[in-house]
């Protein structure tokens, strides 16, 4: 134990040296960044799409870990897991468009906004998938209301900008998707997780619940803001987006904890 301890302090003076090395040479020099062009007008977007990318792999990857430690007995880990993971998709797809990458345009055709944009239905019917997996032993209401989600949210996409005429494919997909699918699965989320951690009078259950109805606000704010004059706004929208996920994952470590204190 005191041979560990002293190692760690050989490791604590190390990086003492290194960091007074580096602020020496700061403090020397006052050296002048080099700029990157291409994120000069794009800078707010990689920020928020890397911070919301980092979030999103980090719940994914706890509620993984979490799957695996308990020896896979709860499967809704491993679903929302999944979910997180593929929901990260256009985040990663705005990173690569905030560096200069046209093809990581979602906006670019309606083929791109596809492409970019298919993990949103994907991850609506993934969580109420393993939401339901804990609220019912009955397979059918399990599997019901999940392929009714996934099958409805393609359908919106596909009629939405391949199919029905109108003005702005685009626009009018994510009105008919956000507003029929979306906003109430994050609302029956923010409600059933806020109800149970109520009920059971724990703290876990209840960030959970109110990052997913941030999550919903966040999303409220689309509409009204995601036209070019106003479009700085929307970057606000997605700052409360950003912030509703640190709620989610700290509910999420919360519980854990939670459970092993009963």
């Amino acid at each position: 134990m005191v041979n560990s301890m002293e190692k760690t302090h050989y490791l604590y003076i190390t990086g003492l040296i290194i960091i007074s090395i580096i602020s020496a040479y700061v403090l020397i020099v006052l050296p002048h960044g080099a700029a990157i062009p291409v994120l000069e007008s794009t800078f707010f977007l990689f920020g928020l799409a890397l911070n919301s990318t980092i979030l999103l792999w980090t719940i994914a990857g706890y509620l993984l870990l979490r799957w695996i430690r308990t020896k896979r007995k709860n499967p809704s880990l491993f679903i929302w897991s999944i979910s997180f993971f593929v929901f990260s998709i256009t985040f990663v797809a705005h990173i690569f468009r905030a560096l200069g990458f046209p093809d990581a345009n979602e906006n670019l055709t309606v083929y791109h906004f596809f492409a970019w944009r298919w993990g949103m239905p994907c991850f609506s019917a993934g969580i109420i998938y393993g939401l339901l997996k804990i609220l019912t032993e009955n397979k059918k209401k399990q599997m019901i209301p999940s392929i009714i989600i996934l099958f409805l949210g393609f359908l919106w996409l596909v009629l939405g900008l391949f199919i029905i005429p109108s003005r702005d494919p685009i626009e009018f997909t994510m009105y008919l998707f956000l507003h029929t699918i979306w906003i109430p699965v994050c609302f029956t989320m923010s409600y059933i997780f806020a109800f149970y951690g109520y009920k059971v009078k724990e703290m876990g259950p209840k960030l959970v619940g109110l990052g997913f109805f941030l999550l919903m606000v966040s999303y409220y704010g689309w509409a009204p803001w995601h036209f070019e004059d106003v479009n700085y706004i929307w970057f606000i929208w997605y700052f409360i987006f950003l912030l509703s996920l640190i709620p989610i994952l700290l509910g999420f470590v919360l519980m854990s904890f939670e459970e092993k204190h009963k």
